[in-house]
């Protein structure tokens, strides 16, 4: 890159540390506008020969920035400016990977655990069927242009297909149309949870940290349950939002 997008000020006399300086100066960029959502940043050799210090600086900075949400990294193309906010809206039930190509985002999931099973009461009695039907539990971290932004839980009634057929298709629902099971209407419940060491570990974050937890329960055009599904989102990147009127 053979221009910098913004001028950075960096005050060696200052008690500040210089990575801190360079992490506090962009997140200034990215509210000031300067920088745009997907936007590549300079690499962490230019900055440092650019500002005259040293590569690992660069790279504390742009540690703390993946961690907190503000920049994301593509392997083998870069880092990029986050989308500060996944904004959804309540109006229709969107598949993840419907909700991302409206936004211009690239969407991505890598499957954690994916088996054929009889599903516990439970769970048989949210998509009522019983503890001895078949059910195809799946796990998968979702992704917005390589940036884990999410964990789906899902448990799937009423259909069976297996684990390629859903990593070649990408989209759980567009893999339902296909097996012509048509998603009409569905409950959201959202809550806010803090992150454990299991979801803190697939999504980047610390422990403790908050997340949005929408469980959903969607039906067919019958009325009979489909999918069950609990999604954690990192609250710091996704925000539901509704339209009011009275």
């Amino acid at each position: 890159m053979d221009k910098f997008p913004f001028p950075i000020n960096l005050d060696r006399d200052s008690p500040i540390p210089i990575y801190k300086q360079l992490s506090s100066a962009i997140i200034q960029a990215i509210h000031d506008g300067k920088l745009n959502p997907n936007q590549r940043l300079p690499s962490e050799n230019e900055f440092a020969r650019q500002y005259g210090i040293v590569p690992m600086t660069v790279r504390q900075a742009m540690n703390e920035l993946v961690r907190a949400g503000f920049i994301y990294r593509v392997q083998g193309r870069g880092t990029f400016v986050a989308p500060r906010f996944l904004e959804h809206g309540l109006e229709r039930m969107l598949s993840f990977s419907e909700d991302m190509r409206a936004r211009n985002l690239i969407p991505g999931s890598k499957i954690l655990s994916f088996e054929h099973l009889s599903p516990p009461d439970r769970i048989a009695e949210l998509l009522n069927i019983t503890n001895r039907d078949l059910v195809i539990h799946v796990k998968r971290l979702r992704l917005a242009n390589n940036q884990p932004v999410g964990v789906h839980d899902a448990w799937i009634a009423r259909v069976l297909f297996e684990r390629e057929e859903l990593e070649e298709s990408g989209s759980l629902y567009h893999l339902l149309a296909r097996k012509e099971v048509y998603l009409s209407d569905g409950d959201d419940l959202i809550q806010s949870v803090e992150a454990d060491e299991e979801l803190s570990g697939l999504l980047g974050i610390r422990v403790g940290a908050a997340l949005l937890r929408i469980t959903r329960l969607a039906r067919d055009h019958a009325g009979r349950p489909i999918e069950y599904v609990e999604a954690s989102y990192r609250a710091d990147l996704y925000r539901y939002s509704v339209h009011l009127r009275r």
